[in-house]
């Protein structure tokens, strides 16, 4: 039984992610996985309560993998950017489950059952400005630890859509570490420095 649900998970992501909730069928579904609907009614009460295991099994992946990467040891630059690398990984391994997370964040709220995004990602948001109020604590860094967690994470989206609209293989160690260093620099860095570094790298 273990097999069948695994293949109701793998085709109802895929099937979410191309169509949303709403386009979505139990039909196809059932199709796609190989099983009948008893089968995934076995599993699955419907649709609405397959689509919110499916997003609690999403969110506790990536956020184990968060809090393994930034409670490991090192400076503060390594944890983060260990962080931002193992969440590329997660992209790079399934883009496909990526895909369906992001179309369900941004998609009208009556198109899908309620899920608590924003407590969930306020969750990691507050992880990640822990770590950083260490450093601003340390007097490494200056700045709203909350903003600047905010600032990361939204770094690491546009990375990612970058990586899932054109295909190119952007979301690298190197990548992350660039993002990581964008944030520290500008907070450590008199704005002048700061500023000729980036001129500099961009070639302005």
């Amino acid at each position: 039984m273990r097999s069948g649900r695994e293949a109701i998970v793998k085709a109802a992501v895929r099937i979410f992610a191309e169509n949303g909730f709403a386009g979505a069928s139990t039909r196809e579904i059932c199709r796609s996985a190989g099983v009948t609907r008893p089968v995934l009614y076995y599993h699955f009460r419907g649709k609405e309560h397959l689509y919110q295991e499916l997003m609690i099994d999403c969110f506790g992946d990536y956020q184990k993998m968060m809090l393994g990467a930034l409670q490991a040891r090192g400076t503060l630059r390594e944890r983060l950017v260990r962080m931002v690398t193992a969440d590329f990984s997660l992209t790079k391994e399934d883009p496909v489950r990526t895909k369906f997370v992001l179309r369900m964040i941004f998609s009208p709220g009556a198109q899908h059952p309620l899920f608590d995004y924003i407590a969930e990602m306020e969750k990691e948001r507050q992880w990640i400005a822990s770590v950083l109020q260490e450093g601003i604590d340390g007097g490494a860094l200056r700045g709203n630890a909350r903003e600047l967690a905010t600032n990361l994470m939204g770094m690491q989206v546009i990375a990612t859509l970058e990586y899932l609209l054109t295909g190119r293989p952007t979301l690298t160690r190197r990548r992350a570490a660039q993002c990581v260093d964008m944030l520290l620099q500008g907070c450590t860095a008199r704005q002048d420095v700061f500023t000729d570094r980036y001129r500099k790298r961009m070639n302005v």
